[in-house]
């Protein structure tokens, strides 16, 4: 958990402008003074009624025990300390935004093949990383409030979101509680009593690949406690043939198997056609997608989430942040 310094955090950190706020606390823009490095300070204020300290211990913890998880496609944690009744996190600020950013601001929004085979490809090695260090996610999805895929500015995809993230004892252990975002947990997740383990995160990694090139996860129509109920029940989704390249077309289904020892574990998956063809393209290449958001955002576009609410609210399991994630 946090740490109190003989230095305060005021004194390590400037506090720039607020890039999102909720009942317990806000993020900020902020800068490392020693270094000038650019961070997000998210400023949780415990003496709340709504506090989570428990999401707060296992996010901090979690990302503590992950050595060499920055070098893995994971978000980078330079911190967490006590200021009074205020946590500090201190932890990456991610300008480029997230996956959820870039498809509403493409047309149809959803985001190419081409983009999203790197965009998968750099996201497997984090789950990769996440997978053999015995941790389970349990929480991937590319949009709706939490959006937790980013993209820096320079094209780097970075996972983050932590707070529902299961440590586990070893590799091949499995959990039984029911955590996540209902159209993207995987059958397994959703049963009454049933053992999961890594797998249930690629279940959701297939569904987030089929919700960037649709335009939405399957099931979007439903409400949460609708398809909560529907998913265990229903054949697994499959894109439709005319839906970009069979070798992203087999990915998904292999990613999308009802019985989880059927599906391919992230290693498995690196070694797949799909993700073999784009082998040579550089992370920079992402940086395309960017500038299609800058056009559209010049011409008057404006985030969903700023939109609809005055009220921006923090997601509190979110690591790496973002402005337009901060919803």
């Amino acid at each position: 958990m946090p740490h109190r310094d003989v230095v305060p955090v005021t004194q390590k950190y400037q506090k720039l402008e607020c890039v999102g706020k909720g009942s317990y606390g806000a993020v900020y823009k902020g800068i490392e003074k020693a270094s000038g490095t650019v961070v997000a300070l998210k400023i949780i204020n415990l003496d709340t009624e709504d506090d989570d300290v428990g999401d707060i211990q296992r996010e901090v913890n979690l990302l503590t025990q992950l050595r060499g998880a920055e070098k893995n496609n994971i978000t980078k944690y330079y911190g967490c300390y006590l200021e009074g009744p205020r946590v500090w996190i201190v932890m990456d600020f991610a300008s480029g935004g997230s996956v959820r950013t870039l498809m509403k601001a493409t047309r149809g929004n959803i985001i190419e093949e081409r983009f999203a085979v790197v965009i998968v490809r750099e996201m497997l090695i984090a789950l990769n990383f996440l997978h053999k260090s015995a941790v389970i996610h349990r929480d991937i999805k590319g949009s709706v409030l939490a959006a937790n895929i980013l993209i820096t500015h320079t094209g780097r995809v970075v996972l983050c979101d932590f707070g529902v993230s299961a440590l586990l004892q070893t590799a091949q252990s499995k959990r039984t509680t029911f955590v996540g975002t209902p159209h993207w947990m995987a059958p397994e997740v959703i049963t009454s009593g049933s053992l999961y383990d890594s797998k249930a995160d690629v279940w959701s990694l297939g569904v987030t690949i089929y919700e960037m090139v649709t335009g939405s996860p399957p099931h979007a129509d439903l409400l949460n406690v609708r398809a909560i109920a529907l998913i265990p029940k229903s054949k697994p989704p499959r894109l439709p043939d005319s839906e970009g390249s069979k070798d992203m077309r087999d990915f998904v289904m292999n990613c999308l198997r009802e019985p989880p020892a059927e599906r391919l574990s992230a290693e498995e998956l690196q070694k797949s056609n799909w993700i073999k063809s784009s082998k040579k393209v550089q992370v920079s290449f992402l940086r395309e997608l960017l500038k299609i958001y800058d056009a559209w955002a010049a011409q008057g576009g404006v985030r969903a989430s700023l939109a609809e609410t005055n009220e921006i609210v923090v997601p509190i399991g979110s690591s790496t942040l973002s402005e337009d994630q901060l919803h």
